[in-house]
């Protein structure tokens, strides 16, 4: 492995453990794609450096690191968000689990699927930017694989968040056409809502909280997502919103990252938090993230509807269930658990 001097002792004994790594590059799995949302957008604009990938093939586990820099996006005294941390590790986990599947096949030339995420909360360390994971499989069969994924800062070693990820995957021979294809799937535009909200109470969302839903992640440039419209209403706890999406944000081939959809819909039942409690720091509150991969979503894909809805209030929790939709299919599903002290009385 490469130079582990800034490494904390914890970690650098976690990576003694394993005797027989051996590097693998960034999706080595399945190839380099310009329109690759983490080629494209983290490591070509120079977020991250190239990232550090080791597999152990007696443990089956995949390890690494990612260095985030200093960029004018993510100025020293920023913290890495966790929306990207979740997005990494989305791919990572993939990664492996791609890497298992075709071992148990031998070789026979699969495709995945991520079917759920659950990112779980550990602990904070906002001055992070060196990062460690662990990946490794709890549950493998011919055609699923389960993989859990802690994550590391790995200056401190403290454990900031714990991924599990369930995929399925199908023979290349099955696969849909629309997924076969070599051109972008831009998909037409098709009707939406209107009113986007019928309740009495129901509120335009201003400029400003659509343009702040755009920024996404602040590693991004500005409107990769275009939110354009949106409504709120208190009584009913609930927003509607409408997004564009644009160019070089793929996951799968054709298809946009299931980061950027869980990102999306993370984005905005913060905002519907924020808009009930009057919580302003509401993304950080979150605790668990679970999401439920129904249905692709093609890539530059338009009109696409976030609906999000309180679901519970506890006395120190809010659960927020958040569908993504094009007309009435529902392709994603997001249930949040947001962790905040006195909540009741904020309501």
């Amino acid at each position: 492995m490469a130079n582990t001097k800034n490494i904390h002792k914890d970690i650098k004994r976690q990576i003694d453990t394993f005797n027989d790594l051996i590097p693998v590059g960034l999706h080595s799995m399945w190839g380099v794609r310009d329109s690759q949302f983490i080629q494209n957008r983290m490591l070509h604009a120079g977020v991250i450096d190239n990232p550090g990938y080791w597999y152990s093939p007696s443990a089956q586990h995949q390890i690494g690191l990612w260095k985030f820099n200093e960029t004018t996006k993510l100025p020293a005294d920023d913290a890495v968000q966790e929306t990207t941390l979740l997005t990494l590790l989305d791919d990572v986990t993939a990664e492996l689990a791609t890497r298992l599947i075709a071992i148990l096949n031998d070789q026979k030339t699969q495709l995945g699927f991520t079917v759920n995420l659950k990112i779980t909360k550990t602990s904070v360390s906002p001055t992070a930017r060196l990062f460690y994971f662990d990946s490794y499989a709890v549950k493998l069969s011919i055609r699923k694989a389960v993989i859990e994924c802690p994550l590391f800062d790995a200056e401190s070693g403290k454990q900031l968040l714990f991924a599990r990820a369930t995929f399925v995957f199908i023979l290349m021979g099955n696969v849909p056409k629309l997924l076969q294809s070599t051109e972008i799937a831009k998909a037409s535009r098709i009707d939406i809502p209107s009113p986007l909200l019928v309740e009495s109470d129901a509120k335009e969302l201003d400029t400003t909280a659509l343009r702040n839903l755009s920024q996404v992640m602040n590693i991004l440039p500005y409107g990769l997502v275009n939110h354009k419209s949106g409504s709120f209403s208190t009584n009913k706890k609930h927003i509607v919103v409408v997004v564009d999406f644009n160019e070089n944000l793929s996951g799968p081939p054709n298809h946009i990252h299931g980061g950027i959809l869980a990102t999306v819909m993370f984005n905005t039942s913060a905002l519907l938090l924020s808009i009930i409690t009057g919580i302003r720091n509401s993304a950080d509150c979150a605790t668990v993230r679970d999401v439920n991969y129904h249905k692709g979503m093609p890539s530059e894909c338009k009109d696409v509807v976030v609906d999000a809805i309180i679901e519970k209030i506890t006395a120190d929790k809010a659960i927020i269930f958040t569908k993504l939709m094009r007309g009435k299919n529902v392709h994603t599903t997001l249930r949040t658990t947001f962790t905040v002290p006195s909540l009741a009385s904020k309501l």
